[in-house]
């Protein structure tokens, strides 16, 4: 790698900040339904909005085989185009059809982010994965931070309209093309050298192996010898292809070997689908309690944006084992953010649903950040995305079934606060 690592973590850290300054992000909703859209709030939510959720799911798939086939820097491209593709049809398009394909193109820049959350993981070593997690995750809401800010101050001051918040939105996401061509490729050395640590790690740990990672070393040891040995070269594309899908058949395995990986991976995917239909539906909750005089849509998800900021990066001085007593760390926390988000759903008072909002999501982001590194610790370097990926999946498929059957206009259509209520179980 002729770059040092140091200044990668910049790099990558600037297209997290990049991708993010979006201010017309909070105002979606309130763009979509005032002129020259003039969509209803109804429409939005039934008939806009789960479309991303459906793209999401069906893109995610190849993304999350994809990133580690392509090795991660052509789907952060591809996640940097996509977001160019989704603001131009919001600046002109002006019919359903095209803001669904709107949504659709959101939805597949959202499911290339696992390259993004993927990268760095490559490139550093294993003592550095929780600046790693905290790096990536704070830089993702720096931008939010001063996106919104931003926001708010042109909104509220009447400086500019919800039609230059896209503007600016869209100027920012073309910036971040240029930025992801520059990352540097992960070579095939690179892998190798981290699988081959990962092995050293695991011997040193343990003087006995079981037989099901004896397998899974002796698979991907031959595979790692053989690319050495230069035989990569020759190998022709479907013995690549056929020998990842063997390994990562065997990564599955890592859910029945290590208990830690399981509970915090269906932590993931079950906190994740509730936590995205919040978000993707919270600004029409909003919408149902507030006056123009009391939008501050921007200010909370700069609060809550500064607040996870300051959790992602603050992670990594935490000197705290996160698999211990981590059964009944994540069962309290669960239960304040049910109990919140109940409190939201019947409230008729707009700062108070902001305030539960950036409470739950401030929880949120500590046990995501905490999640990554802890996971990410446990995998084989070649598997990061698969197993990142396979979590949001299920995350993704649970959300799916809910969008459709209570979101949809196909479906029971609920109310918005009837949703809101239905989130609670999750």
């Amino acid at each position: 790698m002729t770059m040092n690592w140091k200044f990668i973590i910049v790099l990558v850290s600037a297209f997290g900040v990049i991708k993010e300054f979006r201010p017309a992000t909070p105002f979606l909703t309130p763009y979509l339904i005032s002129p020259p859209k003039n969509f209803t709030n109804e429409q939005v939510y039934s008939e806009v909005y789960p479309f991303w959720t459906y793209s999401y799911l069906v893109a995610l798939v190849p993304s999350f085989f994809l990133t580690d086939l392509l090795r991660y820097k052509p789907i952060a491209i591809t996640e940097a185009v996509a977001l160019c593709v989704t603001w131009i049809l919001l600046l002109w398009g002006n019919t359903i059809w095209q803001m669904q394909i709107m949504q659709i193109t959101f939805g597949i820049a959202s499911a290339c982010e696992l390259g993004y959350e993927s990268y760095m993981f490559l490139i550093v070593d294993k003592k550095y994965y929780k600046l790693v997690s905290s790096y990536t995750r704070a830089a993702t809401q720096v931008g939010r931070f001063f996106a919104y800010a931003l926001a708010q101050f042109l909104i509220t001051f009447k400086y500019g309209t919800y039609l230059l918040l896209n503007q600016i939105s869209f100027g920012a996401v073309c910036l971040v093309i240029p930025i992801a061509i520059a990352f540097p490729p992960i070579t095939q050395e690179i892998i190798n050298s981290k699988v081959q640590n990962k092995q050293t790690d695991d011997r040193r740990q343990t003087s006995e192996v079981t037989s099901d990672e004896s397998i899974i070393d002796t698979n991907f040891n031959d595979t790692s010898k053989e690319n050495n040995d230069e035989s990569i070269e020759s190998q022709n594309t479907k013995n690549k292809i056929a020998t990842y899908f063997r390994f990562i058949l065997q990564q599955f395995k890592i859910f029945k070997r290590n208990k830690s990986v399981l509970k915090w991976s269906i932590w993931w995917a079950l906190t994740t689908c509730g936590i995205y239909q919040i978000m993707n539906y919270v600004q029409s909750l909003w919408a149902t309690m507030q006056n123009i005089s009391d939008n501050f849509n921007a200010i909370t998800e700069c609060s809550n944006t500064f607040t996870g900021a300051a959790i992602s990066f603050s992670f990594q001085y935490i000197r705290k084992d996160w698999t211990v007593n981590d059964e009944l760390m994540l069962a309290i926390t669960s239960i304040i953010s049910a109990i919140s988000l109940v409190i939201m759903s019947i409230s008729k008072s707009v700062i108070v649903a902001y305030i539960l909002y950036v409470g739950i999501l401030a929880i949120y982001n500590l046990l995501m950040t905490a999640a990554c590194a802890t996971i990410a610790a446990e995998l084989d370097s070649a598997s990061y995305a698969f197993v990142f990926g396979l979590n949001t999946f299920v995350a993704l498929l649970l959300e799916t079934i809910i969008t459709f059957a209570f979101a949809d206009k196909h479906g029971f259509a609920l109310s918005i606060r009837k949703q809101a209520n239905f989130f609670f179980f999750f």
